[in-house]
């Protein structure tokens, strides 16, 4: 397609719009055939479908409840480990790390996994979210066109953009969020080039879901203003609060999942015991299962008393660690949107039981609440502000918004520093703060760009035989290697300065006797970064590479030059490179 637009005229911007119009109407119609799976799944284990899980399952009798959300476990566990390995995850991370580090390129069975495993999650009562799910179809869904356009590398991470936005404005109805998320989260980067089709995707997402779904607002939200300017401070008071709670939540979450990895039984199995827990919470608090937008309305519309929503915080905190740590497959967007509106509308009885007067009712709390912790707790303030902001349609609460969800985000990043994403990220060793440059010096292994033609200078040899050694060599530093061939430290110019000009040194003095004993060395299996950073701590231009079984056994070298002809040759293959480019098509 994108050849074809290309040989008739059409620029590279249209051509992309073009395609974004496409994956958009592909992700809409991906994100209703998720929701239709749920909702089967929900029938199935539950009897009934819909968004009322709490009203469903606290119907059924206990037996029940237990049976299907550790049958839902028995059914996801076998199914990712064995199936789709690779659709582990919450989602978003992988689309992060996909994005930064692997030029946009996705597998789309890993998303056809992540749809069937999370809708079984969902279905079967599992407390996860569908946003994270759908932004990780979508972009699956976008990589697949773009690998099969033979897309370049640049545009690929901008069609990815495209998919999760299409995904994020499908699920909530608010297309503007979608592309905000996209640009804040996704891909770091707000250039106009990438803002056109990323808009485009999210639109005609939109358009798809409001035509089979209806143009309802995914949260039932009354209208409501800033009452007085004195609820300012409630409302900094509430961003701290959901700082805290969102920080403790992330907290929750990793632990449970180090909790589980240490339970002695397969890994497939772990979401049974994680179900029997699971399960057990439900018997006295069923508005833990699924997703839980209905318990979500009913604090927007003060139904729920300040002490049971604050219980609920707690409830809904535990149970969701207990179900993505145990290995259901699911997202937490949905959760910290939970958690918000619990926290927020449990303050919000507070205040205006004490200042009638002076607040809002504690709908409008939770109604800011939800920004504030989906923005400490995602990493996305803008998305999280715009979101709520395309709920209500009401530009007043707007303010009270900003001040929570800014507040929220920085006593996060001064307590946690990390969003959710990236800690999950950080757990796997992938750094993404460090930027993309860095990771793409990690991608490349210092074996794969050694030299094997470097000079050694025994420790035997002579200042003389040194200098002189040096006159022939185009480096300034070398090897030195005992008898043996082993190892013993580096000489370089710098060494010989202070002796090079004294009458009759040059045959009484040895190399082994000015050589630098501190040996800084890397090892094939290391990557350039780590190569890099240890050049600059040691203030060296040049590593000995050393065997990794013997660390005096030297098979190559690399120096600083060696490791930026790496990079500038990967950056240049990294941003104009397409998949399987074997018609020339890229762009």
């Amino acid at each position: 397609m994108s050849h074809a637009l290309k040989k008739l005229g059409v620029n590279e911007h249209v051509t992309l719009s073009v395609i974004a119009v496409v994956i958009g109407l592909l992700v809409g119609y991906g994100a209703i055939f998720f929701r239709y799976l749920i909702e089967l799944f929900q029938t199935l284990f539950m009897g009934a479908g819909g968004e009322n899980v709490a009203a469903i399952v606290g119907d059924l009798p206990g037996w029940r409840v237990m049976g299907m959300v550790m049958l839902g476990g028995l059914i996801v566990g076998p199914l990712v480990h064995f199936f789709f390995p690779t659709s582990r995850g919450h989602g978003v991370p992988e689309v992060m790390a996909s994005v930064a580090l692997n030029g946009g390129r996705l597998d789309l069975r890993d998303g056809l996994g992540k749809m069937i495993a999370s809708s079984l999650s969902i279905g079967s009562g599992a407390s996860v979210g569908r946003e994270g799910p759908v932004i990780f179809i979508g972009a699956t869904i976008a990589s697949w066109a773009g690998q099969k356009l033979h897309m370049s590398t640049k545009h690929m991470r901008t069609l990815v953009g495209c998919g999760a936005a299409a995904g994020i404005a499908a699920s909530f109805n608010a297309p503007i969020a979608g592309v905000m998320f996209a640009l804040e989260v996704i891909l770091a980067d707000y250039g106009l080039a990438t803002f056109s089709p990323i808009v485009l995707s999210s639109v005609i997402a939109t358009v798809v879901a409001r035509v089979h779904l209806g143009d309802f607002p995914a949260f039932i939200v009354p209208h409501y203003t800033l009452v007085s300017v004195w609820e300012i401070p409630a409302f900094v008071l509430l961003g701290l609060l959901c700082g805290l709670v969102g920080t403790l939540f992330m907290i929750t979450l990793f632990t449970a999942e180090d909790l589980f990895k240490k339970l002695p039984v397969p890994i497939y199995m772990r979401p049974v015991f994680g179900g029997v827990l699971l399960g057990g919470i439900a018997l006295i608090f069923p508005q833990v299962m699924g997703v839980g937008y209905d318990v979500m309305n009913a604090a927007l519309l003060e139904e729920l008393s300040g002490p049971f929503l604050l219980t609920l915080v707690a409830v809904k905190l535990i149970g969701t660690a207990i179900t993505l740590g145990s290995g259901y497959s699911g997202g937490v967007f949905t959760p910290s949107l939970f958690l918000g509106a619990m926290v927020g509308g449990a303050f919000g009885s507070l205040v205006h039981g004490l200042f009638p007067s002076l607040s809002a009712g504690p709908g409008a709390y939770a109604m800011v609440g939800m920004a504030a912790m989906a923005a400490c707790v995602l990493g996305a303030p803008i998305a999280s502000i715009l979101i709520l902001f395309e709920l209500t349609g009401d530009y007043r609460i707007m303010l009270a918004l900003m001040v929570a969800t800014i507040v929220a985000s920085l006593l996060n990043s001064q307590v946690y520093g990390d969003s959710i994403y990236t800690r999950a990220l950080r757990r796997k060793n992938i750094d993404l703060w460090s930027g993309k440059e860095s990771g793409l010096l990690r991608s490349i292994s210092v074996g794969s760009i050694m030299r094997t033609d470097y000079t050694l200078a025994r420790d035997t040899l002579s200042l003389r035989g040194l200098k002189q050694l040096m006159t022939l060599s185009p480096v300034d530093d070398f090897l030195v290697t005992g008898e043996d061939g082993r190892l013993k430290g580096i000489v370089s110019f710098q060494d010989i300065r202070g002796v090079a000009f004294e009458e009759g040194m040059e045959d009484l003095v040895l190399v082994r006797d000015i050589a630098t004993r501190e040996l800084i060395t890397v090892t094939p299996e290391d990557n350039l970064y780590e190569a890099f950073k240890r050049m600059g701590a040691g203030n060296v231009e040049q590593l000995p590479v050393v065997s990794k079984e013997d660390s005096l056994r030297v098979v190559g070298v690399i120096s600083n030059n060696d490791v930026i002809r790496a990079y500038n040759r990967a950056l240049i293959e990294r941003e104009t490179a397409g998949p399987e480019r074997s018609d020339g098509s890229d762009f």
